[in-house]
């Protein structure tokens, strides 16, 4: 190869490598929707791209466009069905904060999607997207409680984030650790993690979970220590000087368990 050549090669590659920042943060979602109203319908387009998210459609009195700071909540309740809870008060609810509920038509939602909303979106983001070749550092099969029944499904603990992998796959769940605002057990069988999700009737949202298999210290101390982020060693296996590293809270008996 002559040495014009190679330089023209070169020029390219670092022509490419200057562009690829733009293209990552040009990057953009489109899907076909149907907007679900009180009464009837519309259809339309849903954007999401790095500013935001847009609803665009003919029906001018429910188009939007939000900031993600506009946007209490996402929900990617399935790979069809997606919820935007904004900061409006719904006037045929009572105040209540008004969701936006859409139904994917020409496609699914892609796993994509949620990695690209939860490096951008500070506040709790409600995914199903869950599944992951990583290996956890602790799983333990659980049942999620619901007031009235519950689904299977398997508690994993990862470095950055706790997901619950139900066997009914829209039941599925996934927080940051800074999407949760304490964990509590009542005993070596049960979970309870308040999140910082908006709940009718109350600021937060508590998911009751009770294990098939005991959740031992090492495992409760792992999950402390990212919750609560203490000046503490964060492994499992490094001790603090009394040989523990999770200090009781507040609310806490001697082990961590409610009293």
């Amino acid at each position: 190869m002559s040495l014009r050549r190679m330089a023209l090669t070169l020029t390219g590659l670092i022509g490419v490598l200057i562009a690829l920042p733009n293209i990552a943060s040009a990057q953009e979602f489109t899907y076909h929707v149907e907007h679900d109203h009180a009464i009837g319908s519309c259809g339309g387009e849903l954007v999401i791209n790095q500013k935001g998210v847009e609803y665009r459609t003919g029906n001018k009195e429910h188009a939007r466009r939000w900031t993600y700071a506009d946007i209490e909540m996402i929900k990617l309740r399935s790979p069809r069905k997606v919820e935007i809870l904004t900061y409006e008060s719904a006037r045929m609810k009572l105040g209540r904060d008004r969701t936006f509920e859409f139904e994917v038509l020409d496609a699914e939602v892609a796993k994509e999607v949620s990695e690209f909303l939860l490096k951008r979106v500070q506040r709790p983001l409600s995914t199903t997207f869950v599944s992951s070749e990583e290996k956890p550092q602790y799983a333990i099969p659980a049942r999620h409680r619901h007031s009235f029944g519950g689904e299977q499904g398997t508690l994993k603990f990862y470095d950055d984030r706790m997901v619950y992998e139900s066997e009914k796959k829209n039941s599925s769940r996934y927080w940051r650790w800074s999407d949760i605002k304490s964990i509590s057990r009542s005993g070596p069988y049960q979970l309870s993690i308040t999140t910082f999700e908006p709940k009718f009737g109350g600021p937060t949202k508590t998911f009751n979970f009770d294990l098939k298999e005991q959740l031992n210290d090492a495992m409760y101390d792992y999950l402390w220590a990212r919750v609560y982020r203490p000046t503490l060693p964060a492994t499992p296996d490094d001790k603090s000087e009394s040989g523990r590293i999770r200090p009781c809270v507040p609310h806490c008996g001697s082990r961590g368990w409610l009293v």
